[in-house]
């Protein structure tokens, strides 16, 4: 399948909510437990949600989370603060970009805006690498955000970077939850088989997000052509690309028959960076590993 330009852009735009509903509020959480901290920060002009546990471990690790498009941080607490609760440190960034919603496509706008996210997330890890001083670097996010954590974890995107090194420093894995099948002139197996460090890929059955992901096996396509060991592909029986309304658009409501599942891919995305063999998982669930 090839895409134009156009079509590629007007997918990305589509990776997350949709414009019109960016900006309402998200869905309040539960109370937070007493021994998780979540600040929001402005760093070097980027809005971090730092995401703190009371104390960490040997296996606690420093994570950078990018918002999918159209979205913000706060749109993944119950992500973040899953993270946070097993003891690592996040900081989930909101992207200093337009949205990407009807009319005209701004192409020159969209490439600085991919440039801009790889420059955000650097801030956010220099600024991690300052609170917690010493731990591995992991690279996550969702849809075009996964894409940028795999950008940071060695993925050779065809747009420009914004001058740093890629792979970033520091980062040792990828957590890429539901990231983009190939996209024309942008990224291809190819330049997923760049990737440098291992990766951890979530997605499921009902993740169709037209046109960039006709069917939801294109999102697995980065599994399939990253040749770095391990790599895990977490396929969830019904799960679409918002887990339920879990992430990416939580103002809307819940579908509590894909939310079951969504401890399972935390919990497996907490092995992964923590270099556990895989828990066992529900019925529903597959879990690949290579």
């Amino acid at each position: 399948m090839r895409l134009s330009r156009r079509a590629l852009l007007i997918g990305l735009a589509g990776l997350a909510a949709p414009a019109a509903a960016q900006r309402l509020p998200p869905a309040g959480l539960p109370p937070l437990p007493p021994e998780i901290r979540v600040q929001d920060l402005e760093v070097e002009g980027v809005a971090i949600r730092l995401w703190q546990p009371a104390a960490l471990s040997p296996e606690s690790r420093a994570i950078l989370f990018s918002h999918g498009a159209n979205a913000e941080a706060r749109k993944y607490d119950e992500l973040t603060a899953a993270w946070a609760a097993e003891g690592h440190v996040v900081a989930a960034v909101t992207h200093r970009e337009p949205a990407q919603g009807a009319g005209a496509i701004d192409y020159a706008a969209a490439r600085a805006g991919w440039r801009a996210r790889l420059a955000d997330m650097r801030v956010a890890a220099r600024h991690l690498q300052s609170v917690v001083p010493g731990r591995e670097l992991v690279a996550a996010g969702h849809s075009y955000g996964a894409l940028v954590a795999q950008a940071l974890g060695g993925a050779g995107v065809l747009w420009d970077g914004d001058g740093g090194p890629l792979p970033m420093p520091g980062v040792v894995c990828v957590l890429a939850f539901s990231p983009p099948g190939p996209l024309p002139s942008f990224i291809d197996a190819a330049g997923w088989s760049k990737l440098a460090v291992p990766l951890f890929v979530q997605t499921g059955t009902a993740d169709v997000v037209p046109p960039v992901a006709p069917t939801w096996e294109a999102h697995a396509a980065s599994f399939e052509a990253a040749r770095v060991s391990p790599r895990w592909l977490w396929v969830g029986k019904d799960v679409d690309h918002y887990f339920g309304n879990r992430i990416g658009r939580p103002e809307r409501r819940s579908d509590e028959a894909q939310a079951r599942l969504f401890a399972a891919a935390v919990a497996a995305s907490v092995a992964f960076i923590e270099g556990r063999a895989p828990p066992p998982q529900p019925a529903g669930v597959t879990l690949l590993v290579r």
